[in-house]
């Protein structure tokens, strides 16, 4: 029995000075199987010398297992050749200095991939050298402010491009080589001042045009010959 114990006392103080001693860990270490965990370095030394950092939402860990991240991996960048991403910088340290808007119709992104805007394009803005558009301001927070009533039959907007009305297209003028349009002025002003009725089947318009009569023109009666 003693010659079993001494024997089993050197072969520790073999292999004691060999290594082969079993290490103690302070805890289980993260699974590098488990999708969620991510190693930089199984090397507690070499972790001390490494910068890096994790993306969020994943969390940073440093210990006698090694270093790395553990959390599901962060969402892949928007990508920039889909019509609908809008980038305004690929640089997440500029973007905390940038002051920018999307539109009602997008959503704000802000990560490591940098910051901008997705979702369909704003409509272009109604264009102010168009004469049937008229804005009351060009200014969305100024119009957010303001009471104001478009004329029918107009129509009004309001969005990031400002406020106001926009008057239906005009109509085509009736063409006056048509035989069944009659004019009797192409002076609106002097349409206003003139009092006419159109003939029966006929129908009287009156617009930026002129005025005047639409329909078929009455027939002619013909002289009845004596028998």
């Amino acid at each position: 029995m003693r010659a079993n114990a001494l024997w089993f006392l050197s072969i520790s103080a073999l292999l004691g000075p060999l290594g082969c001693q079993p290490q103690v860990s302070g805890g289980d270490c993260p699974d590098p199987r488990d999708p969620e965990v991510r190693y930089v370095s199984h090397d507690p030394e070499e972790c001390a010398l490494i910068d890096f950092d994790c993306s969020p939402p994943q969390t940073l860990f440093s210990d006698e297992c090694g270093c790395g991240c553990l959390g599901p991996e962060a969402p892949a960048c928007p990508d920039p050749s889909d019509p609908e991403v809008h980038y305004m910088s690929r640089d997440p340290r500029a973007c905390e200095a940038i002051d920018y808007a999307c539109s009602p119709s997008q959503t704000h992104f802000f990560s490591e991939c940098g910051c901008g805007c997705i979702g369909p394009e704003a409509p272009a803005c109604p264009d102010p050298s168009d004469p049937a558009v008229h804005y009351v301001s060009s200014d969305p927070r100024e119009c957010e402010l303001l009471d104001f009533a478009c004329s029918p039959p107009e129509t009004m907007f309001v969005n990031e491009c400002g406020c106001g009305c926009i008057a239906p297209e005009a109509p085509a003028c009736p063409d006056p080589s048509d035989p069944d349009v009659r004019y009797v002025s192409h002076d609106i002003e002097e349409c206003h001042l003139i009092d006419f009725i159109c003939a029966e089947r006929q129908t009287q318009f009156v617009n930026e045009c002129g005025c005047g009569c639409l329909g078929p023109a009455p027939s002619v009666g013909h002289a009845r010959q004596g028998t």
